[in-house]
């Protein structure tokens, strides 16, 4: 009787332990779009010199900066450049805006908006209201478009995803047959080093973990080009 007690207790303890590991990774993998709150203030800046270089944005585009904490978000360099989020104002308004800049000192979930998103969800006149946000799917069509940055070259590079679904974190690019890591900067450009003079296969992973492949045109051959935007081929799932 004392083994079979045994028994039901090792396997209920087995139970237990794989449950309480299978939904500590469901909430990991949820967590990019958990609902945040904190406030709002909004700003005219922001279209144009912004943190994360995404120049040049519409003047019609409502966009924001995004305080420091939740753009790196999980440690990793401007996370969240290029993020749309949906806001929820105190009436219960709701608007989508474009993540262009950083917002330093502000605590967690906090947002500095455009005027235009700010007079939709709150008063103008209360300068800070309370707010709620989230990632959303990003409202584009067509494909990544990318950006080299001046004084790239086959030796040294730093490149910019745009017009992605959702958040871009990772980068690597293909070298004989290993996969180089680039590291993804708080510019919001990934840098890669020595990576040849032809095409490139490069492999980007967004926010949710779902990676997807392309290849891009081959680097300027010295480092004296100015910045310049190419065409991807790829879009991210839904």
């Amino acid at each position: 009787m004392k083994r079979n007690s045994l028994k039901r207790k090792l396997i209920l303890t087995t139970v237990v332990t794989m449950n309480v590991l299978f939904c500590s990774s469901i909430q990991a993998f949820a967590a990019w779009n958990d609902n945040h709150s904190g406030y709002a203030t909004y700003t005219s800046s922001g279209y144009s010199g912004g943190a994360v270089l995404l120049d040049p944005i519409p003047s019609a585009m409502e966009i924001t900066a995004l305080n420091t904490t939740d753009l790196n978000y999980n440690g990793i360099n401007a996370a969240l450049a290029g993020a749309y989020l949906e806001v929820q104002g105190p009436t219960g308004k709701k608007t989508t805006v474009y993540v262009t800049d950083e917002y330093p000192k502000a605590p967690n979930g906090a947002l500095d908006l455009c005027p235009t998103s700010f007079a939709k969800i709150g008063n103008m006149s209360a300068g800070k209201i309370n707010i709620n946000w989230h990632i959303v799917k990003a409202p584009i069509t067509g494909m990544f478009s990318y950006r080299i940055k001046e004084g790239s070259s086959q030796y040294w590079a730093a490149i910019q995803v745009r017009n992605h679904k959702y958040p871009v974190v990772k980068m690597e690019f293909l070298k004989g047959s290993t996969w180089v890591n680039m590291e993804k900067m708080p510019y919001n450009h990934f840098l890669g080093n020595n990576m040849g003079t032809g095409s490139i296969k490069i492999k980007i992973t967004d926010i949710r973990g779902i990676s997807v492949t392309d290849t891009i045109t081959a680097l300027p051959k010295n480092g004296d080009s100015p910045g310049y935007i190419i065409p991807g081929h790829v879009q991210l799932p839904d």
